[in-house]
């Protein structure tokens, strides 16, 4: 897998993640992926990007982060999503106060209204004219004291039904936050993904209700994003994976796996602590300056005819449709991203999200650089490999179709054994490259699918073994793909 493309992201916000990563020693892979979230819960009720002439996508983002106890986890959300935390503790006190006030004012009127529907009550039994009470009483109704709203930008333990509800009377954009994914993956808000997904693509989600009022959620971004430990994960995986992917939540996700490459553990020296007097902290104060600016936006912007929606310029415009065809190009059986259809799917779509996030974040509003587009593609070809990693061979795939090669090769040349460097040479494409195709070998070689043997100069070459026809991934329908032809 090869390195994070850190040169994707601008100067000032490369060198704020930096300085995070100082200060808390923990993955820098992983507050990339916590501060691409945050600028995404920022943006995503200011502006919009237009893809195409028919396409127009909200900006949101979605993100897993499975890491390990001991990861820092909550020491980056804390730091990183700072800004949104602070505000949502005014506007907790803000909101409270104005109940107060409000419940003052609703008793003062349910009095009034009392007073006059008593006085209509008492005219009526007369037979006198009530008019005059019915016009006082209109009037009335149109200063019924409204209930604030508290505007919050991060939930993190809350249910669906619950969550729903902030989003229709508070606001429709906000964040689904958490560096304990239990308090997400347990509950039932990501048992349904037809929600989250409503409001990843920007469509309105109806609520129906047996008891109480049924409502309909208009213009709903969310932003999601999700740290958790991978056995927590797995549970999930074994519960909700085959409907959480069917339904293509994950593929809407960036996911990242922190293993023992990406992890920092064991390398956390005190003599890597920052000089708090360090030139390079004024990157994370300008950081924290950018976001608070975006958040004030937000409260003069309230309202989607209040968004700016972003275009490319047209070498971007170009840039992105090569883009889009090259990973049209990499589901191909045995390319790249042939098992990974569903994220392929959304990818596109994602580089166009991340484009417009880093350029809107960066200057403002503006048509789109042909360079946001291909430092965003850099990111989300990244990402890929991690889903890969994650997701990619699903069912056994990739061994599917390199014993359907195998078998090929052994009934055309009527040979008993394959050098491994002729398969890295010229195997499926996929497998070609990094260390997939290691893993590929040592899982049949487990299941006496191949055996290895060496020459006498100590080249490795691969025969057929007891189990080479018949075997668990013998069944997957990446087998027929070489032999069958």
């Amino acid at each position: 897998m090869r390195e994070f493309p850190f040169n994707a992201i601008s100067r000032p916000l490369r060198k704020a993640i930096y300085n995070f990563e100082d200060v808390t020693q923990a993955p820098a892979e992983m507050i990339v992926s916590s501060v691409l979230c945050a600028i995404s819960l920022a943006c995503q009720s200011l502006i919009k990007v237009k893809i195409t002439d028919n396409i127009v996508s909200p900006v949101s983002l979605y993100s897993f982060v499975i890491a390990d106890s001991g990861e820092r986890k909550t020491t980056v959300d804390k730091l990183v999503f700072k800004p949104f935390h602070e505000h949502d503790r005014r506007a907790l006190l803000q909101y409270e106060e104005q109940m107060k006030e409000h419940e003052r004012r609703s008793k003062e009127w349910n009095k009034k209204e009392n007073a006059l529907l008593k006085c209509i009550e008492k005219a009526t039994m007369k037979g006198i004219c009530t008019n005059e009470f019915s016009l006082q009483l209109e009037a009335l109704y149109a200063e019924k004291p409204v209930p604030p709203k508290a505007r919050r930008y991060i939930y993190n333990n809350v249910t669906p039904e619950a969550l729903q509800l902030e989003m229709h009377t508070n606001s429709p954009q906000t964040g689904l936050i958490t560096d304990e994914g239990a308090n997400i993956l347990d509950r039932q808000v990501m048992n349904d993904p037809g929600f989250i997904n409503s409001m990843w693509d920007g469509r309105d989600f109806s609520v129906n209700r047996k008891t109480g009022p049924s409502f309909t959620i208009r213009d709903g971004c969310l932003t999601l994003f999700v740290m958790t430990q991978k056995p927590i994960f797995d549970d999930y995986l074994k519960r909700q994976g085959k409907r959480a992917r069917g339904s293509g939540l994950f593929a809407r996700c960036f996911v990242l796996y922190i293993d023992k490459e990406l992890s920092t553990q064991g390398q956390r020296f005190i003599s890597r602590q920052p000089d708090p007097q360090a030139d390079d902290l004024k990157y994370t104060t300008r950081f924290y300056q950018r976001m608070n600016e975006l958040l004030e936006k937000n409260v003069s912007h309230d309202g989607p005819e209040h968004q700016t929606c972003l275009s490319f310029e047209p070498s971007a415009q170009k840039a992105w449709e090569e883009i889009h065809d090259e990973i049209e190009l990499r589901i191909g059986t045995d390319e790249q991203y042939a098992n990974l259809k569903d994220f392929s799917s959304k990818q596109g779509n994602n580089v166009a999200r991340l484009a417009a996030l880093l350029s809107y974040w960066a200057e403002g509003e503006c048509a789109i650089k042909k360079q946001y587009v291909e430092n965003a593609w850099s990111l989300c070809e990244w990402y890929m490999q991690q889903a890969t990693k994650l997701f990619g061979n699903e069912d056994g795939y990739y061994e599917a179709l390199l014993l359907s090669w195998l078998r090929r090769e052994f009934d055309e040349t009527d040979v008993d054994y394959v050098r491994f460097n002729s398969i890295r040479n010229a195997g499926p494409n996929v497998l070609r490259k990094g260390k997939l195709l290691e893993k590929v070998i040592d899982r049949l070689e487990k299941e006496e699918a191949i055996d290895i043997g060496y020459s006498g100069r100590g080249t490795r070459e691969v025969y057929e073994g007891r189990h080479f026809y018949n075997n668990s991934f013998t069944k997957n329908a990446a087998y027929k793909h070489y032999w069958s032809r």
